[in-house]
């Protein structure tokens, strides 16, 4: 039955570390499985599933905590880590990654392979009963997916990939790989989420399956890479492109459950809180598709190292690495839905602000901190003698990972966590959440000129936080604004720059802070610094595509490096 796999699960994930120990005893391997016996039962076949899963990256999840939120106007990375590459526009074939961690190429398609392996041996597995046909469809379902999944990361990345279709063996070579037309890419990708799409369940019959591709994951991806087909970077829009994308990212949203209730559904919220808790619950209704954490085993989030604020105490003590930009901090409108416009220096600039503000980011005076350790956030630093710096600020005892630009992240960070505790955070990482998608439809709308359509869709993400409606006027900057704040530091804003040929102008402007000067009469000033926290370069055109690396040229002689050389 389909439950055994989670007893064959860890000795696969074993496969390969104690193979040399094999042969010093007599018996047969335990930590291995032939060919013949992963594809002659359902349940090793599902455990070989499972490691291109393992292949599938979240921001929160890379050991350096690069985020592409990074690459933007939204953050800063304090510490590198690779991404100073990117940002000042260094990238080439012999400089290829966006960061220490991210090898967009080699990854996806190491991990292309090992879903084509799957997908060319899955048929061979017999089965026995309705039940288990049910399963190996699901499982084809979602080798399907996450064939799309790989591809569509290429695609986001590069446009132009060869299309591999067949499994590749270590002694192949690769001398008549090409890539393939750029639309021919999405197309694939689009006929990948078709057949996932018609084999997978909308909900699964119980939460042991939590986390895998379902119908909706297959149809929001197709949707995703449909917008991105239309947009001036993957080649000429047209009407035809944006009608496609359009009803590709409706039918998202129009999706049903079999008892006919809605598949997915925006998180009501009340206040801040209840916006914020929304990233960290996979309950979440809005969610169609995510990257999970246990307590215990597998894979790691790392959130509260890189992102809590440096000063001391349980849900603080982190390393200061990913800090907001000053920026990314006056974008957010103020509690009347009214554009926030900056004030004298004696002026707070964190009061009555919109919820996703608070939601968004730790600043100077708010408060955070696990149970006893609640206290209020100390980002300043001492405006005249007698005064001493604050807690979490430059002045502090860790002030080496003390925020630069005056802001720590708060999205995605569970404030009932307890960093002094023994288990991991299973705070999640979500790939695909409705609110995306409404967007994604809107801008459709504003394309092919049904513009109060596309104003229902993006008020209905505004109301839900307590803002007003928009208007007609200047539509499309509206769009972008609300788009740039509802899904800040998700991941999608640098390849929405790149695919709107905006990064020229945005990813060409530094990063800026903020000073906090604190008084002895307790006042404080907000003094917006002057100097930069980072110089950015963008070099157009050839930044907006990622390089090929020069050892994958050296391979395959006949990919073209455009646009590097």
């Amino acid at each position: 039955m389909k439950t055994s796999y989670k007893k064959i699960l860890p000795l696969f994930l074993l496969a390969g570390t104690l193979v040399s120990c094999s042969d010093l005893l007599d018996i047969d391997p335990l930590d291995s499985f032939t060919d013949s016996a992963v594809w002659n039962d359902l349940a090793l076949a599902e455990a070989n599933l499972n490691q291109q899963y393992l292949q599938i990256e979240a921001d929160n999840g890379r050991s350096t905590y690069i985020m592409y939120c990074n690459f933007t106007d939204e953050a800063y990375h304090m510490h590198g880590y690779g991404t100073e590459t990117t940002v000042r526009g260094e990238l080439s074939p012999d400089k290829p990654s966006l960061g220490w961690t991210i090898d967009t190429w080699y990854k996806n398609y190491q991990a292309i392979n090992g879903v084509n392996r799957f997908m060319e041996n899955i048929g061979k597995v017999s089965t026995n009963s309705e039940a288990d046909a049910t399963w190996k469809n699901e499982l084809k379902g979602q080798g399907f997916f996450l064939r799309a999944w790989f591809y569509s990361e290429l695609y986001k990345h590069y446009g132009s990939v060869p299309l591999i279709k067949k499994t590749y063996e270590l002694e192949e070579d690769f001398l008549n790989v090409k890539r393939a037309p750029i639309d021919d890419v999405a197309t694939y990708i689009v006929e990948q989420c078709d057949s996932a799409a018609a084999l997978l369940p909308v909900v699964y019959k119980d939460n042991s399956d939590l986390g895998r591709a379902t119908k909706g994951a297959a149809l929001a991806l197709k949707a995703r890479t449909l917008l991105f087909k239309a947009s001036p970077l993957f080649g000429t829009p047209s009407n035809e492109k944006w009608l496609a994308a359009a009803e590709a990212n409706k039918a998202v949203i129009d999706l049903k459950k079999e008892s006919g209730e809605p598949a997915y559904l925006l998180t009501p919220v009340n206040n801040a809180d209840d916006y914020a808790q929304m990233f960290t619950d996979y309950n979440n209704p809005e969610a169609i598709f995510m990257k999970l954490y246990s307590k215990k085993d597998g894979p790691r989030n790392w959130s509260f190292t890189y992102m809590a604020p440096a000063g001391p105490g349980s849900g603080y003590q982190g390393w200061g690495t990913i800090q907001p930009s000053q920026k990314i901090a006056d974008a957010f409108e103020m509690e009347d839905g009214t554009p926030y416009v900056r004030k004298d220096k004696s002026v707070n600039p964190y009061s009555n602000r919109e919820w996703r503000f608070y939601s968004s980011l730790i600043y100077d005076g708010c408060t955070w901190g696990y149970g006893e350790y609640e206290r209020e956030v100390e980002i300043y630093t001492a405006g005249e003698e007698g005064v001493v710096g604050g807690l979490d600020g430059r002045e502090g005892p860790n002030y080496r990972n003390a925020t630069q630009t005056g802001y720590y992240m708060r999205k995605f960070l569970n404030r009932n966590y307890d960093t002094y505790g023994t288990e991991g955070d299973t705070t999640p990482w979500f790939f695909m959440r409705l609110a995306e998608f409404y967007l994604n439809y809107a801008e459709c709308q504003i394309e092919l000129g049904n513009i109060p359509e596309a104003i229902t869709y993006i008020n209905l993400i505004r109301n839900r936080v307590n803002l007003p409606g928009i208007s007609a006027d200047n539509i499309r900057e509206k769009y972008e604004h609300e788009r740039m704040v509802e899904l800040v530091f998700e991941g999608q804003r640098w390849f929405d720059l790149r695919r709107w040929l905006q990064s020229e102008k945005v990813m060409n402007e530094n990063l800026y802070g903020m000073d906090i000067l604190k008084y002895k009469d307790g006042k404080k000033e907000y003094i917006y610094r002057e100097k930069a926290v980072q110089e950015r370069k963008f070099i157009a055109p050839q930044n907006y595509w990622c390089p090929i690396p020069r050892s994958e040229l050296q391979k395959a002689p006949l990919l073209d490096p455009a646009p590097y050389k």
